[in-house]
């Protein structure tokens, strides 16, 4: 006997509210709209009660050359700097 599969499709949410209900039956989808950038809100007995949003992905906080991280040397000891760097958390173990 074969079956055919349904195929469901969850109405696109105007006005951004979507019930607690319809949130737990496409919430992969609502993930990808959200992380799009839609911001969602989610309801319960036509309340507001939480809200989906974008994570804010910040960018790299520290960049490193390392080519201009050798080329520095440090004035008493005449390492350049990553040799210091190095050293310094060895002898921290």
């Amino acid at each position: 006997m074969n079956r055919a599969k349904k195929n469901f499709a969850y109405p696109i949410i105007d006005g951004g509210a979507i019930s607690v209900r319809e949130a737990k039956a496409q919430f992969s989808t609502l993930l990808g709209r959200a992380a799009a950038g839609e911001e969602i809100t989610i309801t319960w007995h036509g309340q507001p009660r939480a809200r989906l949003v974008p994570v804010k992905v910040e960018g790299a906080l520290l960049l490193l050359d390392r080519a201009w991280l050798k080329s520095m040397t440090v004035r008493k000891q005449g390492l350049n700097a990553e040799k210091l760097v190095r050293a310094d958390r060895d002898a921290r173990g």
